[in-house]
């Protein structure tokens, strides 16, 4: 039976007798290191660019990239950064800090600041069992309670460097990491065919959304051109208008992460309507964040059953666009922090349901990715939104194409909830063996 002893850190626990515990930085071949901070010109072609978003999965993956940068800018960043097969990066800042992606390839490529590079000396240490620790609990723990706060979390690489590693012999690394490599590879199998239903399911459910918002429920009534690039043709008597025209915006709450409290009025900020609530939001059923009454001076940001609220930033071009749709009417809520509010000039005599699927569609979500510019996040500008072109059906139309969609959409939903679940225990399943391995819970 394995002798074990305290670790002295709460996220490890106890560890086998004969293994140690070291700082990164007694391990690495060279200091920890971000990549440059200057800001490249990027291009359609030229040398892979990768920040904190092409972490994925586990791995550096360069399908995610920023851009191109030119061989000249290559030059002046691999200087300090030579990325290479196996290097470990850790994401530094955002709304990732902590997540932890490893390189697949030999291909050339520069990253930026957001990233750390970690590459241990291998007569110390086997790099990928290094990977493994670092995917676990063990090492997720510290790294958030040593992150610090600005304007979004981030960590240091001083702070990275002090950071403990369990080490084991170093033949026993080899060996932890050889048998986490069979079984990860073989729960990932399974993960991918289901994150291949999810995507199958997203697909037909965006593809629908699209059809139905675009061309409504009659295929019998002809169609005309719209003009508009996205949107394509429409039935013939259905109307375009601008954003502008259509809806009243202005900007969310003025406040800060400091500005929450435990018990007061809720409020949606930018990180639920990325994370957690897609587009809809509804009190009675979600749990939000709260700030103080004194806010209700500020009437304009309040939300109404029926209003929109969109995210102002998103760190990845996909989530350009997002928004949830108020559909309570249980007391107040604000629109929070990087968060713009819309609301319908005419509510009355239109479905905002058919407004809310509109937004969700890709005839309106292309028009704003199109004009959303930045490096390390996107902004989404209210001058943005309203320059976007909305489509008109008819008030029955409306509620006919809202009707359709709220129930086939709700039963995609479930279909694919289903299958998220199966993905997050095989995620529990992975975390826990991983963990346990690296370790010494449990012995190979």
């Amino acid at each position: 039976m394995t002798r074990m002893k305290d670790s002295g850190i709460e996220w490890i626990g106890e560890v086998p007798e004969e293994w140690g515990l070291k700082p990164i930085k007694y391990l690495v071949s060279t200091p920890v290191t971000d990549g440059p901070h200057e800001t490249p010109t990027l291009y359609d072609e030229g040398i892979p660019f990768l920040s904190a978003e092409s972490v994925k999965n586990g791995i550096l993956d360069s399908r995610y990239k920023r851009g191109y940068i030119s061989e000249t800018a290559h030059k002046i960043f691999s200087r300090k950064v030579s990325p290479q097969k196996n290097d470990i990066f850790i994401v530094k800042s955002g709304a990732t800090t902590g997540n932890v992606g490893i390189v697949t390839t030999d291909e050339i490529f520069d990253i930026w600041s957001p990233l750390a590079l970690v590459r241990t000396r291998s007569d110390l240490a086997n790099q990928k069992f290094v990977y493994y620790f670092m995917l676990s609990d063990a090492f997720t723990k510290q790294i958030q309670n040593k992150w610090s706060f600005g304007t979004q979390q981030n960590i240091g690489m001083g702070v990275i460097e002090k950071i403990k590693l369990v080490v084991p012999p170093l033949d026993e690394q080899t060996q932890i990491a050889n048998f986490l490599d069979k079984k990860v590879a073989q729960l990932d199998s399974v993960k991918s065919l289901l994150e291949e239903q999810v995507k199958t399911l997203e697909d037909y459910r965006q593809s629908l959304i699209y059809e139905t918002v675009t061309k409504g429920l009659d295929k019998t009534v002809p169609l005309i051109d719209s003009g508009v690039d996205w949107i394509g043709q429409i039935p013939e008597g259905w109307g375009i208008t601008k954003f502008k025209y259509f809806l009243d915006t202005n900007k969310g709450l003025t406040i800060t992460k400091e500005s929450l409290i435990e018990d007061g009025i809720p409020v949606i900020n930018y990180g639920q309507i990325h994370s957690k609530y897609g587009k809809s939001v509804n009190t009675d059923r979600d749990e939000l964040p709260q700030v103080s009454a004194n806010y209700l001076k500020f009437k304009q940001s309040l939300l109404k059953p029926g209003d929109f609220v969109f995210a102002d930033t998103s760190e990845d071009i996909d989530g350009s666009g997002n928004f949830s749709t108020r559909i309570d009417d249980n007391g107040e809520l604000f629109a929070g922090y990087h968060t713009i509010k819309a609301k319908l000039k005419n509510a009355l005599e239109h479905d905002f349901r058919y407004f809310m699927h509109y937004f969700d569609s890709l005839a309106f979500r292309k028009q704003v990715q199109n004009k959303v510019s930045g490096i390390k996040v996107y902004s989404i500008t209210q001058s943005i939104l309203q320059e976007t072109c909305l489509i008109l059906p008819s008030l029955y139309e409306q509620q006919q194409i809202a009707t359709f969609l709220d129930k086939k959409t709700e039963q995609i939903n479930q279909m694919i909830a289903i299958k998220k679940e199966q993905i997050e225990n095989i995620n529990k399943q992975r975390q826990t063996l991983i963990y346990d391995y690296v370790t010494g819970k449990r012995r190979v």
